[in-house]
């Protein structure tokens, strides 16, 4: 299992801690940006578990997420928390 870390400026900084294989087996999502309701990050990051590390993917992922949890983030949107992600796999 490889791990990884990224900080990303989307309109607010996102930061990725990311252990992961073919897909990710653990994340944390941290930054300076709003996500409603606020425990609504424990949620995301429990269900992209599993999730295979392409961006289309990803993005699907997470607005599959949102719109189920009915989360809104603000200061990022789902392609940029994908790209996010998939810049904390690069070594």
């Amino acid at each position: 299992m490889k791990s990884g870390k990224n900080i990303y400026k989307a309109g607010k900084l996102l930061k990725i801690s990311l252990e992961y294989d073919n897909v990710i087996r653990q994340i944390k999502i941290t930054g300076d940006f709003f996500l409603y309701p606020e425990e609504g990050i424990e949620q995301l990051q429990l269900q992209l578990i599993g999730a295979e590390l392409t961006k289309e993917k990803l993005t699907d992922r997470i607005n599959q997420i949102l719109k189920i949890e009915k989360l809104e983030p603000f200061g990022f949107n789902s392609e940029q928390l994908a790209e996010a992600i998939l810049g904390a796999c690069k070594e």
